[in-house]
C-alpha cells in the first residue's frame, strides 16, 4: 500500500503561479509557466501513465490495435464496476421494499421516524465523504472499495434483527458511511480507463444499474412478500429476509471484487506492458493521465474556488431533494395513488425500465453526436412533465408521471461525466466529487423530510417542491454549458494571439495538471 505522499516541490511550483491560472492571464504567461514544469517519469508529482509509455513502443499505437483493447477493457472492467454499482444501489433501496412489507410495524416506527431512518443514511455518508477521499488516494483503490462493499453488505445483513427506531438508526447510519466511496471512486475509475469521448457512454452504463437494481429489487421483494411476508408464525419476518439476501449476496461480491478489479492500470494484470503503454497514449487526449497518489493542497484549494466545481454542487443537491420518490418513499407514494402495497412492489419497476433505457439511449446519442448537456436536458424536460402529472392527477396518469421523473438521473450520470472528462488533477478530481457526495448526501437528507406524515397519502408539498426543483436543475445545465462554452473561447484566443511563441512541452498531459492549469485543456459539453 502506498503511504499518502505531499509533494513538496510540486507545491512550490503550484504557488503563486497555479494559483494565478484560475483568473485570466496575459498570454505571455502560458508558454512560460509549461517552461518551468520539467518533465521527469520518475518525478513523484507526474502521473501513472508516464511509467506505462517506458513499457511499449508508439510503433503499437494504430486505431485496430486500440479498438482491440478498448473491447478488452471493456469486457473486464465495466462488468465489475456495474455489478457492484447495482448492488450499492440496491441495498440503499431496500429501505422502501422493507416499508411495505412489515418493518415499520416490527420496529414500531410513529410519525415521521422512517422518514428519520431515510435520512440518517446520509448523515453517515455526509460524515465520511472528506475522510474517505483522502484513505482512497492513499491506499489502492479497488482493494478500498472492496473493503467497504463488504462491510455494508454485513451492516445490511444485520438490518435483519434490527426491532427499534434506534437501531435502525445506527445502522442506516453505518451503511451510509461505508456507502460513501462509490461514487468518488467510479468517477476515478471511469477518467483512467476511458478517454474523454468514450466516458459519457460508460458513466451511463454503470449508472443506468439503479434502474436494474429498481426492477430486481420490485420483483424480488413482490415474491418475498408474497411467499413469506404475509404468514405471522414464519421466524422470519419478508423485510428481514430481504436484508439477510441482499446483505450476504454483498459480501460475497465485496469479497470476489477485492482479488477481481486492479487498482488502475498499472497493476492490471489483464493487460500486457505493451497494452498498458497503448492505453496510456490513448488517454493522453484526456489531459488527465490515469492519476497518482500524491496528494497536492493547491489542487484542493483550486476545486473550491472554481465555479465548475459549485454548479455540478448545486445540480446535485437540488435534484436529489425529491430523490426520496424512487429511493425510500417510491412504494408509499405509489400505494397513495390507489394502489395496494402488494401491487405497488411490483408497479415501481416500470420506473427502473425506464429510467435504463433513458440512460443509456440519451447517452449513447450524447456520445454519437458530442452533445451531452443538449441530450442531458432533453431528459429533463419530460421528467419535468412527469412531475407535474404526478402532482395534479391520480391513479394511472400520475403513475406514468412518476415513471417519467425517471429520466432526471441523466442529470447525475452527466455530471459524474462531466467531473470525469473536465475536471483534471488527481487530488483536484477527488476533490471535486466529494464536493459532489456531500452536496448528493444533503439533499437526500433533506429528501425524506419533505414527505411529511400529515401529507400523507397524497403528499402534495413534496411534489410541488418536486416541479419546482427538476425546473430550475435543467436551467443549472444551460449555465454549465455557457460558462464552459466562455472559458473554451478564452483559451483559443489566447493561443491564437501567442501564435508561433506558443510551445507545448511533450507529455504535458501526464504532469498531473488541472484542467485551470493547463491551457491546452478543452471543456467537453
Amino acid at each position: 500500500m502506498s503511504p499518502l505522499r505531499i509533494s513538496t516541490q510540486e507545491e512550490n511550483i503550484a504557488t503563486p503561479a497555479r494559483m494565478t491560472a484560475l483568473a485570466p492571464s496575459p498570454v505571455e504567461s502560458i508558454s512560460a509557466e509549461f517552461e518551468k514544469r520539467n518533465l521527469d517519469v520518475q518525478s513523484p508529482a507526474g502521473d501513472g501513465a508516464l511509467q506505462l509509455l517506458e513499457a511499449g513502443s508508439a510503433s503499437i499505437f494504430d486505431p485496430a490495435a486500440s479498438r482491440r483493447l478498448l473491447r478488452k477493457i471493456d469486457l473486464y472492467i465495466m462488468p465489475l464496476i456495474c455489478v457492484v454499482y447495482f448492488l450499492q444501489y440496491l441495498d440503499k433501496i431496500a429501505i422502501s421494499y422493507a416499508s411495505v412489507t412489515g418493518m415499520r410495524e416490527s420496529a414500531n416506527l410513529q410519525g415521521n421516524q422512517f422518514n428519520w431512518v431515510s435520512s440518517i443514511f446520509f448523515f453517515g455518508q455526509l460524515a465520511f465523504a472528506f475522510p474517505t477521499m483522502r484513505v482512497m488516494q492513499a491506499f489502492p483503490l479497488a482493494k478500498y472499495v472492496a473493503v467497504n462493499v463488504t462491510i455494508w453488505g454485513t451492516i445490511l445483513a444485520c438490518m435483519a434483527a434490527c426491532k427499534s427506531f434506534a437501531s435502525l438508526m445506527v445502522c442506516r447510519t453505518l451503511l451510509g458511511a461505508a456507502e460513501a466511496s462509490i461514487v468518488p471512486a467510479w468517477v476515478v475509475f471511469t477518467s483512467q480507463w476511458y478517454r474523454k469521448d468514450e466516458q459519457a457512454f460508460r458513466v451511463g452504463l454503470w449508472f443506468s444499474m439503479c434502474g436494474f437494481a429498481q426492477m430486481f429489487g420490485g420483483y424480488v421483494a413482490y415474491g418475498v412478500a408474497t411467499h413469506i411476508g404475509g404468514d405471522p408464525s414464519a421466524s422470519l419476518r419478508g423485510w428481514q429476509v430481504i436484508f439477510l439476501i441482499l446483505g450476504l449476496l454483498t459480501v460475497v461480491t465485496g469479497i470476489l471484487f477485492f482479488f477481481l478489479l486492479p487498482d488502475s492500470p498499472l497493476t492490471a494484470g489483464f493487460l500486457s506492458p505493451e497494452e498498458k503503454a497503448m492505453h496510456a497514449e490513448r488517454l493522453r487526449g484526456n489531459g488527465q493521465g490515469i492519476g497518482t497518489n500524491v496528494f497536492k493542497k493547491a489542487q484542493v484549494y483550486e476545486a473550491l474556488i472554481d465555479p465548475h466545481t459549485w454548479l455540478y454542487a448545486f445540480w446535485v443537491l437540488a435534484a436529489n431533494v425529491p430523490n426520496s420518490t424512487a429511493t425510500s418513499f417510491g412504494n408509499i407514494m405509489v400505494t397513495g395513488m390507489g394502489f395496494s402495497k402488494t401491487e405497488s412492489l411490483l408497479l415501481v419497476t416500470p420506473m427502473g425500465a425506464y429510467e435504463v433505457v433513458a440512460l443509456v439511449g440519451l447517452t449513447y446519442l450524447a456520445m454519437k453526436t458530442q452533445r451531452r448537456l443538449f441530450w442531458c436536458i432533453i431528459g429533463h424536460i419530460l421528467a419535468v412533465v412527469g412531475a407535474i402529472l404526478m402532482a395534479t392527477t391520480d391513479k394511472v396518469p400520475a403513475l406514468v408521471g412518476y415513471y417519467l421523473t425517471g429520466g432526471i438521473p441523466l442529470g447525475w450520470t452527466t455530471i459524474l461525466g462531466l467531473t470525469s472528462t473536465n475536471v483534471a488533477g488527481s487530488t483536484k478530481k477527488i476533490t471535486v466529487s466529494c464536493v459532489q457526495t456531500i452536496a448528493y448526501t444533503v439533499g437526500n437528507i433533506i429528501s425524506p423530510q419533505t414527505f411529511q406524515a400529515k401529507d400523507a397519502p397524497g403528499y402534495l408539498p413534496a411534489k410541488i417542491s418536486i416541479c419546482i426543483l427538476y425546473f430550475i436543475v435543467t436551467l443549472d445545465l444551460c449555465l454549465i454549458w455557457w460558462v464552459s462554452q466562455r472559458e473554451n473561447r478564452r483559451r483559443d484566443e489566447q493561443k491564437e494571439a501567442l501564435g508561433e511563441a506558443y510551445v507545448v512541452p511533450d507529455n504535458h498531459e501526464f504532469l498531473d495538471l488541472t484542467d485551470r492549469e493547463n491551457p491546452e485543456f478543452r471543456y467537453v459539453i
